[in-house]
């Protein structure tokens, strides 16, 4: 598949495919730990509809070599794009510790990859870093701020700092923090009238 082609992929997919790394790492005797972040790990965690067009990952450990090659692996076997598993997420990053272990790959007692996903508080700091108004960040955003019970600008506000604490809020994204925390807090007896 050529590279400037999109790919939609599914949570069906997308466990699929990482059950398939593992059973590769697996029976090559290896072990990897891979930490997922944006749309694939909302996917992974709730019950969502949207697709997505790759999986945003840090490897966080094992043979970085042998996991992107089974992951090339399955992207040809699949038809994919070679990139469904991207690493270009990890400019994003904060601190560690947002994780948590989702599952083992292809099972638990023949484990070739582990998967750890960004916890619900996590991807809302990330959303909200990110975030534009009227876009799917936003509605990412408001599933993540209801899930999570952070529903006030202070709260948002507090997260982003919890986990990005070398790159604290501008005036202007506080600003867009504090419309979203409005809009989010609308009742919808206040937005009819």
């Amino acid at each position: 598949m050529r590279e400037d082609v999109t790919q939609s992929l599914s949570r069906t997919d997308v466990e699929a495919a990482l059950h398939e790394v593992g059973e590769i790492l697996s029976h090559a005797g290896k072990v990897a730990e891979i930490a997922v972040y944006g749309g694939a790990a909302i996917m992974l965690q709730f019950e969502v509809t949207f697709r997505t067009a790759d999986v945003d990952a840090k490897v966080e450990s094992g043979d970085h070599g042998a996991l992107m090659q089974a992951a090339h692996d399955v992207a040809k076997r699949r038809g994919w794009l070679r990139s469904w598993l991207s690493e270009a997420v990890t400019v994003y990053l904060g601190e560690p510790g947002g994780t948590s272990l989702h599952r083992s790959y292809p099972d638990e007692t023949r484990v070739g990859l582990r998967v750890y996903v960004a916890k619900p508080d996590y991807l809302l700091a990330m959303k909200l870093r990110a975030m534009r108004i009227g876009s799917r960040d936003e509605s990412d955003a408001v599933m993540l701020a209801r899930t999570t019970g952070i529903t006030t600008m202070d709260g948002m506000v507090a997260v982003i700092g919890r986990y990005f604490p070398k790159e604290p809020p501008d005036a202007r994204r506080i600003a867009i923090v504090g419309q979203f925390a409005k809009r989010l807090n609308v009742s919808p007896s206040d937005d009819a009238g």
